[in-house]
């Protein structure tokens, strides 16, 4: 879950180097949603890493919601 990987890193110094491809792709989700800034390899790119340079005030509140008791983060109820 992207949140999960948000979480983590909130608490991690920045800028922060991902090579994980899986926590790549979850970045990517991250920044669409508007929650980090972040350097991305192009899908067709050789580069193999991200750099996660902020996370946003909407990603810090996301985090923060995320980790309510009884509450849970739902970015897209269509799914």
């Amino acid at each position: 879950m992207p949140v999960e990987l948000l979480k983590t890193i909130v608490n991690r110094p920045l800028p922060l180097t991902i090579t994980d491809p899986h926590d790549i792709d979850k970045l990517r989700v991250l920044r669409a949603a508007g929650y980090v800034s972040v350097l991305l390899p192009s899908p067709e790119g050789g580069q193999r890493f991200a750099r996660v340079l902020h996370i946003t005030q909407e990603g810090r509140d996301a985090v923060s919601e995320f980790q309510k008791p009884g509450s849970h983060l739902v970015t897209n109820p269509a799914y």
